[in-house]
């Protein structure tokens, strides 16, 4: 797809002024950030704002240094992709983040040749899906941020954040 900076902002804050507690992003560009462009900015300044965690895909250049813009942002849980025995997907981009050779990604999830629900399936070509890449593994992240935020209400993102790493298996 396609979009706008200014559209995934306003998407953004969107979701916070909704009382979003969790929001996850399965977009990134093409070039590699230094978590400075106007959209890192916004993930950035929302987060703090309202509290709301980003959960958003690493992107899949795979390649080191190749987070790009949302996944850049510091308050962003950036995921990458693991297949099945936990091993890095070859496609899942890497880090450190450029220019300040932060760490980025933050967390890995399930990403390879998982099965979902196809758009605009249908009984004639089938209602699901197997796909592979770093937007096939955020939404298990997310998943597990909101469950975490719906037990322990008074966390913020940053909170969830650091409980979601901190338990993380190291890969």
């Amino acid at each position: 797809g396609y979009g706008d900076d200014s559209w995934v902002i306003a998407g953004m804050e969107w979701a916070a002024s909704q009382g979003a507690r969790v929001v996850s992003m399965s977009l990134g560009g093409s070039t590699p950030s230094d978590g400075t462009e106007p959209v890192c900015a916004a993930v950035n300044d929302i987060s703090a704002a309202s509290g709301t965690l980003f959960v958003v895909a690493a992107g899949n250049a795979g390649a080191e240094a190749t987070i790009s813009c949302p996944g850049a942002a510091d308050a962003a849980l950036t995921v990458a992709a693991v297949d099945n025995t936990d091993t890095m997907a070859y496609f899942s981009s890497q880090g450190p983040r450029m220019g300040d050779y932060a760490l980025k990604p933050d967390i890995a999830a399930p990403g390879v040749d998982i099965l979902a629900a196809k758009a605009g399936g249908n009984a004639t070509d089938g209602w699901y899906v197997s796909e592979s890449g770093t937007s096939m593994a955020t939404p298990h992240v997310a998943g597990a941020a909101a469950d975490l935020a719906q037990q322990h209400p008074d966390w913020t993102g940053q909170q969830l954040k650091d409980a979601l790493m901190s338990t993380a298996k190291p890969i």
